[in-house]
């Protein structure tokens, strides 16, 4: 069986990978499933403004306060990353739900 710091490790790792964008990335808590097969690590992170977005590019898809919404900046997710506890292989990722 791993441990925590292996967990995090690994976890952190495929932050970087699967999300090359993410700034200030922040280990918000982390625990072992109650079955004790995945560690759930979860990390906040500041994603940039789209790169490139210009002003003109709204559309039928696009409204303008989604528009708005790029181009004031960065927004903070929260994602729940699963690393298996006897292997440590990366087992993927969730959105962070809160009690």
């Amino acid at each position: 069986m791993i441990d925590f710091d292996r967990a995090i490790q690994v976890a952190w790792a495929n932050v970087e990978k699967l999300v090359p964008n993410a700034k200030n990335i922040t280990l918000e808590g982390v625990l072992i499933s109650s079955d004790n097969k995945l560690y759930e690590v979860t990390f906040s992170y500041d994603i940039e403004r789209l790169p490139g977005l210009s002003i003109g590019a709204a559309s039928a898809v696009t409204s303008n306060i989604e528009m708005l919404t790029r181009l004031v900046g960065k927004r903070r997710e929260y994602k729940v990353f699963l690393v298996d506890s006897e292997s440590g292989q990366f087992r993927g990722f969730k959105k962070y739900k809160e009690d």
